[in-house]
Parts: structure tokens; sequence; C-alpha cells
């Protein structure tokens, strides 16, 4: 057994509530609320809508909810239907350099801390130490854009083809195992059996499928579900392959990356804590064109055009806008309106409130829409590829708007929803976001209730009394 998978074996299994501190309880409610808004909103697009009925249909012992659903399942299937709910907007908490870590995470520790009616605190404690894993093990791992620097200083980019969510499946098992208290030897047993109980990696093949599918860069769900059996098979006894991270062929290896660097994994554990650095989604589109949203939503507060008005749009983003699908302008369902940066403009210019409205037929087959998206383009901000970013959470962005044949131009190196001063989402926007994603499926009253218990996490005696204010009204 490696120093790595030891070290998080004991410390999945020892660290206690107490020894969190108080920003990361903060943090980790956060993600929770946010996790459980973007999940009941998805219900009204055709993903989470199918997701859902499939794990009605699969049924089992009534244990845990599917988030905006009537009735109870089995906790592997809850988590089955909430992996995918999660991130069926693109509208869910991420790690940059990282990815979308959470509907990998909260799904199956949310599904396993309902079927035992764990504490508000031992769901917190399973949620942080969960998301704490998944993001140490990708620090070892190969980056989804690595940076490439030639003798005279310039930069540029090339891609980890094979990138994608099987490597946060330990942290989901992590927190399920500290829920159900296994000790540190079968807490080992259950991390090596999640790492073989993953998907593939195939972020990379989503940027290039058009029309995109449902299943994104990869079913974050599907996972989930061998995060719990898991945790129970190690509970049971069944022997996982504790050398999980050892040798030539390990799990960096078979998951696609490129390097293992263990140094980097282990420093700071249970003193720095990398969830921290969580960016929350204000707009439900891919992340790299956030940065150009906000400033557009600066001119237009400004200036008060109408869409009809405006001429073109350039925009600037990361390396990763280059990708096909953000490049798209035949938007044909709602997951091409996710990553398409022209659609996403054109939703913020034609004044769409910002939600699952965007990803719904009537937007998306609008003629105005489609019209307005062939005045849109999107490049890589120059800066990418002439010197290292000052600061790794930056998402460089610009925008250029011809109106009446004069050009705006705003600029910015951050977007809203980062964790740098001035930029963050507060509790209350969070609050406010929470409200709009459940509003159809939750009265006023209710939402207020359920995002005061899931603020207040720590002092709930019962996840169940989270739980009772989800269920649709």
């Amino acid at each position: 057994m490696s120093e790595v998978m030891n070290t998080f074996a004991s410390f999945a299994s020892k660290i206690r509530f107490e020894d969190l501190p108080q920003t990361v309880v903060r943090e980790t409610k956060r993600m929770l609320l946010d996790s459980i808004g973007v999940a009941i909103a998805a219900q009204a697009i055709d993903k989470g809508r199918l997701c859902t009925d499939v794990s009605l249909r699969l049924g089992g012992r009534p244990e845990a909810t599917i988030l905006g659903a009537h009735g109870k399942v089995s906790a592997s299937n809850a988590a089955l239907a909430n992996g995918e709910l999660i991130n069926a907007l693109d509208y869910d908490a991420l790690f940059i350099p990282g990815g979308h870590v959470a509907p990998y995470v909260v799904p199956a520790i949310l599904a396993m801390a309902e079927a035992q009616d764990a504490s508000g605190k031992d769901l917190i404690l399973a949620l942080a130490v969960g998301t704490e894993i998944a993001m140490r093990v990708t620090r070892g791992m190969s980056p989804m854009v690595q940076t490439v620097r030639d003798e005279q200083g310039h930069q540029s980019y090339r891609w980890t083809d094979p990138y994608g969510g099987s490597r946060y499946n330990l942290g989901a098992a992590a927190g399920v195992g500290r829920l159900m208290a296994l000790d540190p030897a079968r807490m080992a047993h259950a991390l090596g059996l999640a790492g073989h109980h993953t998907q593939v990696p195939t972020h990379s093949k989503l940027s290039y499928s058009l029309p995109a599918p449902m299943s994104k860069y990869g079913t974050a769900g599907w996972q989930s579900t061998g995060a719990i059996v898991s945790a129970l098979l190690a509970e049971a006894g069944y022997e996982g392959d504790t050398t999980l991270f050892d040798g030539p062929s390990g799990f960096w290896r078979f998951t696609g990356s490129e390097v293992w660097m263990p140094e980097k994994v282990l420093p700071g554990l249970g003193d720095e804590w990398a969830l921290l650095e969580q960016q929350y989604k204000p707009y439900p589109s891919c992340r790299v064109v956030h940065t150009a949203l906000d400033l557009l939503y600066q001119l237009l507060a400004e200036h008060h055009w109408t869409a009809d008005q405006i001429e073109k749009v350039r925009i600037c983003a990361s390396a990763y806008s280059e990708k096909p699908h953000l490049q798209n302008k035949d938007v044909r369902n709602a997951i091409d309106a996710q990553f398409s940066a022209a659609y996403s403009i054109a939703m913020a210019a034609h004044g769409i409130p910002i939600g699952v409205e965007w990803q719904e037929h009537e937007a998306m087959s609008s003629p105005s829409v489609r019209d307005f998206m062939q005045r849109v383009t999107c490049e890589v901000h120059p800066d990418y590829t002439s010197k290292p970013l000052a600061d790794k959470l930056m998402i460089l962005g610009s925008i250029e708007v011809t109106v009446d044949g004069h050009t705006h131009v705003a600029k910015a190196s951050f977007a809203r929803g980062t964790p740098r001063p001035g930029f963050e989402l507060t509790d209350e926007e969070l609050r406010e976001k929470f409200s709009h994603n459940a509003s159809r499926w939750l009265g006023y009253e209710q939402r207020h209730q359920a995002a005061d218990a899931a603020l207040m996490l720590e002092q709930i005696p019962r996840v169940s009394e989270l739980m009772r204010h989800l269920a649709p009204s």
C-alpha cells in the first residue's frame, strides 16, 4: 500500500467535524445548497427527466430522495439520478484547474447520509472529506490543459485527451465510507474498489461531438453508484485494490493521466483545503465564457442596448474556447446550448432570465437568437499564449460590442463566482440562485426553509429535516 493510499484512508476514517475550519464548513454548505438547486431545476430538461424516470423505474428500498421528484428509491438509484441532475444544466460548482467535482462527489454522499439519517454535521464532514480527496487525487495527475513553454519563454497549450471525472470517485467513496464509520483498513479497500468502479475518461471526446450527447463528459450519476457499492462491499469484507496508486499501470495510468505526481497530493492535507478554491457559476453555461458574459451584462446595464441594436460581438476567452463545441452555432439541444459561446452571448443580449430558461426549446428555437449568434465570434485570449497566468484561478476575458458603428471594449481577469476579493458569490446571491432554480417545484416558503436548512446544516440533528423541505409542492 502506497503512502498516498494509507494517508487517505487514515485521514478519511479519523477526521472529526471539530477538526474542520469554519471556512470549510461554510463552503461545504454552500456547495450543497448550490448542487441541490441546480439539480431541481434540471427536472425541466430531457436529460434530467429521463434519468429521474430510469431511477424511479429501478426503485429499490425507499432510502433516499431524487431531487425534484416525489417518493424515494435506494441510495444507489438516488445517486444515479442526482449525479445526472446536478450536472445536467452545467450550472454546478467547479474547480479550475480541476473540473466539475460536485456532481461526482455530492450525490453518493447525500444519498447515503439520508439513508442512514445522519446528522447535519456528519453530512458536512463527509462532503468536505470527499471533495478534498477528489481534488488532491486530481493534483497528482495531468491537468486537462497543459502549458508548454519554449526556450524564449513563449507558452502554448496542449490537451490531455483522455481526461475525465473518473479521478473524483475516490472522494465520493471516502465520503460514503466516513458516513459508514469504516476503519482505515476497510476505507483503503473502499478507495481501491472506487478506483476500479469509475467511468472511462471521455471529456475530450465531448469537445468534438456535435450535436453534443446527453452523456456530456461522462455520466456522473452512474459513477456515483460505484462509490456507494465500493463502500458497501468494503464494509462487508470485500477486498479492494489497496495498491491502486502503485507502479506504472496504477490508477493514474488507466484513467488517462500521463504522469503521477504523489509529491503534490499529500502536503497540507487537513490544514490547507483545496475545497476553498471552489467556484460557483452565475450562468448555466461553460465557465470559460463567464468573464465575457459578466462584461456584456455590465455594458448592457450601462447602455441599455437591445439585441437588435448590436451589430456584432467579439469575445476572447481561455484556450478551451477554440474547441468545436464552444465554437458551435447550430444549437440543437440543451447540451449544445450549454457550450456554445455564441448562444450564451445571445441569451444575455436578449435578456432571457438566467437559469434553465436558457436551455428550453423556446429560447433555442428563437429566430432572433439564431440570427444574433451569427454576429458573435469567440477567440482565444492572446495573453493565454504570451505569459503565465499571475493567478491560477484567472479566467481572462474581453469583449468588443459594436453598436451604431462604434465599438465598446471591456476586459477582466476573473469571472464572478471566483473566490477572490470582489468576485465571490455571497450567501445571499447563492440563495437567490437556489430560489430561482427551485421555483417551479417548491413554494416560496418551502424554498426559504430549504435554504435555511442547508446553510445551517450543522444545527440539524437529522438529514431528513433538510430533505423534507425538498419534496415538490
